[in-house]
């Protein structure tokens, strides 16, 4: 249900993502691949709303839900919850039963998603990290309209802006599940400035402009800055923690879906040692 991947296009792939932060992977995944995608996130998004059906009025409810949620599903469980357990494969342990073996295998260190990462973050001790499905509701009045919006922003600025957490370097795998295009809230990606040759990613990270001086993905004028990214069905981008990037609101009428699990190099923990979220290693998985 995925594409052979082979040593060249690895190799490709990690320089690209080492000079911009990011690479997409076009087709990576099947259409058989994404419809066990799809289905896997129907079935956790009712575990989190009981309102989810066919009719109308019941599907406006789901939206909202979503909405609510911040447009983001857990896979895994909460780490507040008594379930959660961070070295345990949620996928096998019966955390999320609606999880699809097919959609799981991919982030084994055999699988699509995970011989990607591994590559990518030059590691062995490749940890899945996070597990989610952002999905963005069709814009429905103002208040939607923001919600579905995410500014500028970089993945782990969440650690590096409280001095409690130590961060592993790690990168987010989002994979559309629909075809993506700036109508329906296709990412847009600020690549690394120039570096001298060998720079890591955070001394890359560290040559951009001040986040506040970039444009809202909501201003009037539009945000024509960085590389918006047009992908279909089954393509991948495979991003860096410390990346910059936003996306606009989904002005389509149709929901948009992408699963979008993160691998790190190493777990992610508190300077007590304590997980932040999951620490599962890809080779147990």
């Amino acid at each position: 249900m995925t594409h052979e991947v082979n040593i060249d296009a690895l190799v490709r792939a990690r320089d690209a993502f080492d000079a911009r932060g990011y690479v997409v992977v076009e087709d990576l995944l099947s259409s058989d691949f994404i419809s066990e995608c799809r289905e896997e996130f129907q079935a956790i998004a009712r575990c989190v709303s009981s309102t989810i059906g066919d009719e109308a009025s019941e599907t406006e409810s789901f939206w909202g839900r979503l909405e609510a949620l911040g447009c983001v599903v857990q896979v895994n469980e909460s780490t507040t919850s008594d379930a959660f357990d961070a070295d345990v494969n949620h996928r096998a342990n019966g955390s999320r039963a609606a999880c699809r073996d097919v959609v799981s295998r991919a982030l084994t260190r055999v699988g699509a998603i995970g011989t990607y990462a591994t590559a990518l973050l030059r590691t062995e001790d490749a940890r899945l990290f996070n597990d989610q499905y952002v999905v963005k509701p069709p814009a429905r009045g103002c208040a939607s309209l923001q919600m579905s919006c995410f500014a500028w922003h970089y993945d782990s600025q969440w650690c590096h802006d409280d001095v409690d957490w130590t961060c592993a370097p790690y990168v987010s795998c989002w994979v559309a599940l629909d075809d993506v295009s700036e109508e329906n809230g296709a990412l847009r990606m600020l690549p690394y400035p120039p570096a001298q040759a060998g720079a890591s990613h955070r001394e890359r990270a560290n040559s951009y402009p001040d986040r506040d001086t970039l444009p809202s993905p909501l201003d009037e004028d539009g945000c024509e800055i960085g590389r918006l990214l047009t992908m279909r069905a089954g393509s991948v981008v495979f991003f860096s923690d410390v990346v910059l990037h936003c996306s606009g609101p989904n002005l389509s009428g149709s929901i948009r879906r992408a699963w979008m699990p993160q691998i790190s190099a190493g777990p992610v923990v508190r300077r007590d040692d304590s997980p932040v979220s999951l620490t599962a290693k890809l080779a147990s998985l």
